[in-house]
């Protein structure tokens, strides 16, 4: 039962006995439950009465009734959550209770009659004061005329943020359809999730704004924004309706909003292409003076002002917390350690995003930027590297989740195959829309669905910290009648692990010098694999995973050369000048994040970056020259601080380069001098070869 809202009257309001926290004796547990309560009661439904008379007095007065349904038998008491305000009364089913406390945190309501599992309950809170905002990102704002939440907060636990302005069951599992009366002065327009069902003017020049929220929500994904504001309108052409769009702005940021959010369509017909219908009443998104960022709330997106540019600078901002609409807002992660869920997938939306729009060589760019962060910068600004499953809550929202999410689903992608991939995401999206998954719930039903266990899968990529890295150690050609056998040996190294990766699948190209190309899946577990193939053609290179559908601890680029001239090679800390050119000529350079093998220091007199090298690799045509340019970062940089150790060094000027043919060779002292060119921290080597390379440094004389 639903009752209808509650008039909400200022003067009555503050005539009630208010309820208030002593605020300096409040305590916020951090290590407190986000799902507790979830087994004794769900809230089905909340009807917010909010009065905001006056932006710049930055209160708040307002009533909540919860329409609560208890989950057990003889519920005789209610816990909610609410963050430092004053509570002016309670009522259960229109009776004062007079007996309940609150802490500033919790209230805790006893309830005189005992109610069972097959009832429900009203309970209406009347409170008011000034809401709070999170010591870092999120909470609810007063800020440039305008009244806003973001409903998460990075440095609260639990990191849903209802509480900081109405009360309610503030955690992940609890869903619920929402009704919002939101009173403001008559020129302020008053925006929530859902679809307006109408404004009431009111004697007093303040107007009522009602907005229906028809599917359930938890708390986080609840909004609300204030402001002058005008809204662009526009239909979007679904798969199976057309779909309403709301877009709320500023007046003075309308023209430039009209070009920002041009391709809303296209941003949907991508993420319904992959992942199925909209399920949801309209697209909004809403202008907020935030100082950065984005809030996926449902059907009422929180877009920072600064990002509304004119252009499309922030188009995969637009269509990451559009994606939501799938990943978080329709299946929301169960727990805070689940977060990948919602933040890795949505991440990696963005890179079909780009496939879909700008097509094949941009996606994979795109993926491999994300992979070269993850690697260089994830474990420094998380501070370890860690696994995306069971984050600790401190980096709920760091690079982990996000950056190294869409590098596991990514690889995740490629392991199924996207003809099993998007059908079988497509269950599980399916089968818990409008509620909860963890990640054990992903696993199981991919692997239902694809006849495929990835136990081990997830054991490697998910649950486990760190990164594979898989190269050719050896290969070995033998000529029959018609054919060629190929042994293909491959060596794995492990990177911030200590546990080889089982049941690998990766992508194995031979070629010959005519350019004849076979591609084949290489299967294997543990330290070494071996694999036996065979090819109508003698290969003059066997190259690994060229395509990058694998995340491992490699960064690596592949170029057709034409001319000659100067080359980068992007995130493998390379580029070279081609100096000679008779044909074209196919080159894979690659940086290996990890320790080569047969270092052997009594031959070479100082010290090893021992964090990585690089291959070089390819189709070279006769006479091909070129010099190489291999890059390192100086400890006295200001770029240091933010950098993976690897390419640090203290005394560029004793920077050499040595080299080696083949895996398992020992590495030779190479010619090598410093680049000319100021802006660029490199040691060069002329008359590039195919071959491996690692940066050393001279110690003694």
């Amino acid at each position: 039962m639903i009752r209808k809202p509650v008039t909400l009257i200022i003067i009555v309001i503050l005539s009630l006995s208010a309820y208030i926290a002593d605020k300096d004796n409040v305590s916020y547990p951090s290590t407190f439950d986000q799902n507790t309560r979830s087994d004794t009661f769900n809230v089905v439904h909340y009807t917010i009465n909010l009065i905001v008379p006056d932006i710049n007095d930055k209160h708040i007065y307002g009533i909540v009734d919860l329409q609560i349904q208890p989950l057990i038998n003889d519920l005789d008491t209610i816990t909610l959550d609410l963050f430092r305000f004053s509570v002016d009364s309670i009522w259960v089913e229109n009776e004062t209770i007079s007996n309940f406390s609150y802490d500033g945190r919790f209230i805790n309501i006893p309830v005189m009659n005992e109610i069972d599992s097959k009832t429900s309950v009203i309970v209406s809170v009347f409170y008011h004061g000034t809401p709070s905002s999170d010591p870092g990102w999120g909470g609810f704002y007063f800020k440039d005329n305008m009244a806003y939440n973001m409903g998460v907060g990075m440095k609260s636990y639990p990191h849903g943020v209802g509480r900081y302005w109405y009360p309610c069951v503030d955690n992940f599992v609890d869903r619920a359809t929402y009704d919002y009366f939101i009173r403001v002065p008559e020129n302020y327009t008053a925006v929530c999730p859902g679809e307006l069902k109408g404004t009431y003017l009111h004697k007093d020049s303040t107007v009522t704004w009602h907005w229906l929220l028809e599917d359930n929500i938890p708390t986080y994904l609840s909004s609300v924004a204030i402001s002058v504001y005008e809204v662009i309108r526009d239909t979007l052409n679904g798969i199976e309706r057309k779909i309403p769009s709301l877009v709320y702005v500023r007046p003075d940021l309308k023209s430039k909003a009209g070009s920002s959010f041009s391709e809303i369509e296209e941003y949907l017909s991508v993420l319904e292409n992959y992942f199925g219908p909209y399920r949801w009443q309209r697209v909004g998104y809403v202008g907020v003076p935030f100082s950065g960022g984005a809030m996926e709330h449902a059907t009422n997106i929180a877009i920072s002002e600064s990002t509304i540019t004119g252009n499309l600078r922030f188009e995969t901002l637009y269509l990451h917390e559009l994606s939501h609409s799938w990943f978080g807002n329709l299946v929301t992660c169960r727990t805070s350690g689940d977060m990948w869920l919602n933040e890795g997938w949505a991440s990696y939306c963005e890179a079909l995003f780009m496939d879909y729009k700008y097509g094949k060589e941009k996606f994979i760019d795109y993926v491999r930027d994300n992979h070269y962060k993850v690697l260089m910068y994830t474990h420094i600004r998380d501070k370890g590297m860690r696994a995306v499953y069971g984050i600790p809550k401190e980096y709920t929202y760091g690079s982990t989740v996000y950056d190294k999410g869409s590098d596991v689903v990514h690889t995740l992608r490629n392991y199924l195959g996207d003809d099993q991939f998007f059908p079988a995401v497509r269950k599980y999206l399916d089968k818990y829309a409008f509620n909860d998954a963890s990640t054990e719930d992903l696993r199981n039903v991919l692997s239902d669905h694809t006849k495929t266990n990835l136990n081990e899968f997830f054991k490697n990529w998910v649950y486990s910290p760190g990164f594979p890295h898989f190269s050719i150690d050896t290969f070995m050609v033998s000529k029959n009648e018609n054919s060629y056998d190929v042994n293909v040996i491959i060596e794995q190294k492990l990177k911030g692990n200590n546990e080889f990766y089982n049941l690998n699948r990766i992508e194995i190209t031979f070629m010959n010098d005519n350019w004849e190309k076979e591609t084949a899946l290489f299967s294997f577990s543990g330290w070494k694999g071996e694999n036996h193939f065979k090819l109508p053609f003698k290969p003059t290179i066997v190259l690994l995973d060229i395509k990058e559908k694998v995340s491992d601890a490699i960064t690596g680029y592949t170029r057709v050369l034409k001319e000659t001239g100067d080359y980068n090679f992007n995130d493998s800390f390379f580029r070279q000048s081609v100096t000679h050119l008779t044909d074209s000529a196919l080159v894979r350079v690659e940086y290996h994040w990890v320790t080569p093998d047969t270092i052997k220091r009594e031959k070479f007199n100082g010290k090893f970056l021992e964090n990585g090298y690089w291959s070089v690799n390819g189709i070279f045509p006769k006479n091909y020259d070129a010099t190489g340019y291999f890059k390192y970062f100086s400890k006295q940089s200001r770029q240091s601080a933010y950098l993976d150790s690897t390419l640090l060094v203290d005394d560029p000027g004793r920077l050499v380069i040595l080299f080696r043919e083949y895996p398992g060779q020992p590495w030779k002292e190479i010619p090598s001098g410093k680049s000319k060119n100021k802006l660029q921290s490199e040691v060069l080597v002329k008359h590039l070869l195919a071959g491996d390379y690692i940066m050393g440094q001279i110690t003694g004389l």
